[in-house]
């Protein structure tokens, strides 16, 4: 789901509750309501826009530009490491004349392979591990050597694959991997505090040498070599990805050593993901938990509207939760663009949003409307959707074209996936609730689509020339009784979807499972007041599809 490389402070002014922080907006359970009661609703409605435009300002004054300036520190070291490292290996590649003779990106990818060893192409790694090494001092301090020791730990772990025979030497150290960092967050308990940021980075990490471990077995490449240890550092601390992520793989990363794209057309990249990181970040900070705080004089929770105010507050709750990943995505990809990296875009096409934006991590206006809960996930985090499709859910799928083995799979990726997270409660709640919704939802209407013939399908249609269904608005038009039938259809399982994102979202909002104090909120304290009505919806997809098909 989402990985924190970025421990956010609470930019709020501690004299002023509920004027920022993530969390401002939980304190609307302990209304008290008697004293809300004695009020006349025509109070409010007079006071109404003062009492708006006084939110705002205080919001502005004491959570928007301490946020803005805060971060600033933190922004600054890391596209600066970036653009340094692309400055000394486009220098050292023009004086070493490293130039690519072959165009197609496959064949350039096996020739990195075989000459990434290479004494020619050792300064270039070098470089690279030089200056994300730098990065991660400027943003950790003294906490970075815990990384070190872990990489290397990880480069000891990697060695086994010359022990091991197929991909069974890839598997096992992709559990020794997973396992060590719960090993690793059991040591550093008492220092709790700390490790948020490293277990994100910690992450990226050993995804990367999972990766590397597969890709070294995989049948049919005999010439793929085992990494040198300049290789390996020069990849595991690449400056566009050590700090904040995204996973990249490793041919990919050889591929970019000394072929940059036009420096102009990044910077320009660079700039338009900044000011959308910054943007996502007061949302996150301020924005989303005012808005969550409107409506606290109105609510009586002995009304019938209480249902609408609390999923209002959850959906808010939730928005802060999304905005903080989008502030972390779009960071990124800042720094790929301030780097001149690029991902793996082979199950990605080539969009006017990559004009815009450059390499993708996140595609936010596919989640805030998504077309459904599978859609959703995989523009949730685009690098780790490829890596858990290439390396898990093809790993665990032995037979393609059985049903029963694809359940499997989906269910293997997001274990996968929450165990990657570290020792997060919360993390496998949401994601082991998230595969069911998001599975029941596809079967479902996998098998509405061929019943009816129609274009209510989760995933989005291919287009008026490709699309095999007959009912499709985009063959038969507007003007058409059926396409405004299925229009609607697929509005009301939009719908859903958003209220699955909020209902799911909300519980990542606290840091912890325990009660620090007696006006926090307790654990699913959410799920128990919406009667876990998502979940009841969840299985009851499951049960429809039983019953139908």
């Amino acid at each position: 789901m989402d990985y924190q490389y970025y421990d956010e402070p609470d930019y709020a002014d501690e004299e002023d509750e509920g004027s920022g922080g993530v969390g401002g907006g939980s304190d609307i359970v302990y209304v008290d309501q008697d004293s809300t009661k004695s009020q006349s609703n025509s109070d409010y409605d007079d006071d109404d826009f003062e009492n708006v435009a006084n939110r705002l300002w205080e919001s502005y004054e004491h959570c928007i530009l301490p946020s803005l300036s805060q971060v600033t520190s933190y922004i600054v070291p890391l596209l600066l490491g970036c653009l340094l490292c692309r400055l000394l290996s486009t220098l050292y590649a023009r004086r070493a004349r490293l130039v690519t003779s072959v165009t197609n990106v496959a064949a350039s990818c096996s020739c990195s392979w075989q000459e990434a060893n290479s004494l020619k192409l050792a300064p270039l790694h070098l470089i690279n591990a030089l200056c994300g090494a730098g990065v991660l001092y400027a943003t950790l301090g003294q906490k970075m050597l815990i990384l070190l020791l872990l990489s290397g730990i990880s480069f000891v772990l990697l060695q086994l694959v010359r022990l091991g025979k197929g991909q069974r030497a890839a598997v096992a150290i992709a559990a020794l991997s997973i396992g060590s960092q719960f090993l690793y967050e059991l040591a550093i308990w008492q220092k709790r505090d700390d490790w948020p940021q490293l277990r994100g980075l910690q992450m990226v990490t050993n995804m990367k040498v999972i990766s590397l471990a597969f890709d070294l077995t995989a049948s049919g490449a005999p010439g793929l070599r085992m990494p040198s240890i300049h290789a390996y550092l020069g990849y595991i601390y690449n400056p566009a990805s050590c700090a904040l992520g995204p996973w990249l793989s490793y041919a990919r990363y050889l591929d970019s050593l000394h072929k940059k794209p036009p420096l102009r057309r990044n910077l320009f990249h660079m700039l338009v993901n900044v000011l959308l990181s910054l943007v996502a970040l007061v949302i996150s900070n301020c924005i989303a938990p005012a808005l969550g705080e409107l409506h606290v004089p109105e609510v009586e929770y002995t009304t019938r509207h209480s249902d609408l105010a609390h999923w209002l507050l959850m959906y808010t709750g939730a928005m802060s939760v999304r905005t903080s990943h989008y502030f972390v995505s779009f960071l990124s990809q800042a720094q790929l663009a301030a780097a001149g990296q690029q991902l793996d875009t082979t199950t990605t096409p080539h969009s006017s949003s990559e004009e815009l934006l450059g390499e993708l991590v996140v595609r936010p206006w596919h989640i805030e409307w998504p077309r459904s809960l599978s859609a959703l996930v995989r523009c949730w985090n685009v690098p780790m959707h490829e890596w858990l499709k290439r390396y898990v859910y093809s790993t665990s799928k032995l037979e393609p074209r059985s049903r029963p083995n694809t359940i499997v799979a989906v269910f293997c990726t997001y274990v996968v996936s929450s165990l990657l997270h570290g020792m997060d409660f919360r993390i496998y709640l949401v994601l082991l609730s998230l595969a069911t919704f998001a599975e029941g939802e596809t079967m479902l209407r996998r098998h509405l689509a061929r019943l009816f013939n129609a274009c209510v399908a989760a995933n989005p249609c291919p287009g008026a020339e490709r699309c095999r269904y007959a009912y499709c608005p985009q063959q038969r038009g507007w003007l058409c009784a059926s396409s405004w039938l299925v229009g609607l259809i697929n509005l009301a399982f939009t719908l859903l979807a958003i209220f699955h994102l909020a209902y799911l979202g909300v519980v990542l909002l606290n840091e912890t499972l325990v009660m620090e104090s007696d006006n926090e909120l307790p654990f699913l304290y959410h799920w128990a007041s919406a009667g876990y009505l998502s979940h009841y919806v969840g299985i009851g997809m499951f049960v429809l599809y039983l019953f139908i098909s």
